[in-house]
């Protein structure tokens, strides 16, 4: 069984963030994940019918998938309070509130 290891730095990427972009690969593997020190230790395990092709390619993909949904969520984050002025604004003149 083919096997990938990948440290993500915690003070960098969330937890929740990793395993959303595990479950986009959950087609070609399956992942493991611990917390050591301030890393989170994955590993991607191939399930018993990927090709090792297709597993590289899911791993190539979760790596970009990882960085997308942190950055997201940084953004996300950061436009929050913005973001809920103008739906309070929205809301409170279409006579719902």
């Amino acid at each position: 069984m083919t096997n990938v290891v990948l440290n993500f730095d915690q003070r960098l990427y969330d937890a929740e963030v990793i395993q959303k972009a595990a479950y986009r690969g959950q087609y070609a593997f399956t992942l493991n994940i611990q917390l050591q020190g301030e890393e989170l230790v994955c590993t991607l395990l191939a399930n018993i019918t990927t090709l090792s092709e297709t597993f590289a390619n899911a791993v190539e993909d979760f790596k970009k998938d990882v960085l997308d949904y942190q950055l997201r969520k940084k953004l996300h984050d950061q436009t929050s309070a913005v973001r809920n002025v103008i739906l309070g604004v929205a809301f409170s003149q279409s006579g719902l509130i």
